[in-house]
């Protein structure tokens, strides 16, 4: 459906950024410029890989060989994870693939935006007074949760014991997670009431901080939630969103800094998308 320099972006690669991004926003269906917005990330991914492979980023085999381990590990037994494999039309093949295109891109964005990207303090103190409206909050919790298709009830049901057990619940997250946050542990930072669908928001507000929650089924599939911390409304003192602050901003320049690198690349690259099936993607 998307080609780029050759490289062809799967229907099931686009279809499960879409689902990510319909959890991000809160909806069932994707408006038209939303889901053009998905084809351009994917995109960016695709030619910023390219470039990383051309500059021989490295990828640990160790890391990659822990984070397949730690997928084996959340099943009773060899067979189930095949079995789990065949049903997502995945072979070990394919999830070590996968695991690697992803150390290998966040290496890559680390090594040539993060590395020399730094917000001073004095930076964070004038942006900190400039904006006091910005750090006036309602009761806010923070909280991680990992995700699961409507049809992987059953795997969200194991690793949900596995969880009560006392597993480390951020490596469960990047293993098995299908929403973005997965990749930070399945963190979703603070957030107050309305930013969430209802189920979600519900739970979460109802829990005591380090609880794990049982299964919560949203429009988008199976949440398991553990609450990290809670805050009550008013305005932050400086010291208590300094750190937070600093990687809000630092995250925003590194973003800046991709969007114009990626459109050089964009200019220099062969990009084929067939519209005719990408519009069926389009709500009617």
């Amino acid at each position: 459906m998307i080609k780029v320099n050759g490289y062809e972006i799967s229907e099931k690669e686009f279809d499960m950024a879409c689902a990510e991004k319909k959890f991000i926003f809160k909806k069932k269906f994707l408006e038209k410029n939303e889901i053009e917005e998905t084809v351009n990330v994917l995109v960016d991914a695709a030619l910023m890989l390219e470039v990383a492979k051309k500059e021989n980023i490295e990828v640990d085999p160790v890391e990659t060989e822990k984070t397949i381990s730690r997928m084996k590990k959340s099943f009773k037994s060899e067979d189930d994870f095949r079995q789990a494999l065949s049903k997502t039309g995945d072979t070990e093949e394919t999830i070590k693939e996968r695991v690697e295109r992803n150390l290998k891109l966040r290496n890559f964005v680390r090594k040539k935006f993060f590395d020399d990207t730094h917000v001073s303090d004095d930076d964070i103190k004038k942006y900190y007074e400039q904006y006091p409206e910005r750090f006036n909050q309602g009761e806010e919790v923070r909280a991680s949760h990992i995700l699961f298709g409507e049809a992987d009830k059953d795997i969200a049901l194991e690793i949900h014991e596995l969880l009560l057990n006392g597993e480390d619940f951020s490596e469960h997250a990047k293993t098995h997670s299908q929403c973005p946050s997965g990749q930070n542990g399945g963190d979703l930072g603070f957030f107050d009431r309305g930013k969430m669908v209802p189920e979600f928001e519900q739970a979460a507000f109802e829990m005591e901080t380090g609880e794990i929650s049982d299964l919560v089924q949203t429009q988008f599939g199976y949440h398991i939630i553990k609450l990290t911390d809670k805050r009550s409304g008013g305005k932050f003192e400086l010291d208590e969103i300094k750190e937070q602050l600093r990687q809000s901003m630092e995250n925003s320049i590194v973003n800046h800094k991709i969007k114009k690198y990626t459109d050089k690349l964009r200019k220099e690259a062969e990009i084929v998308i067939d519209t005719d099936k990408l519009s069926k993607k389009f709500p009617a």
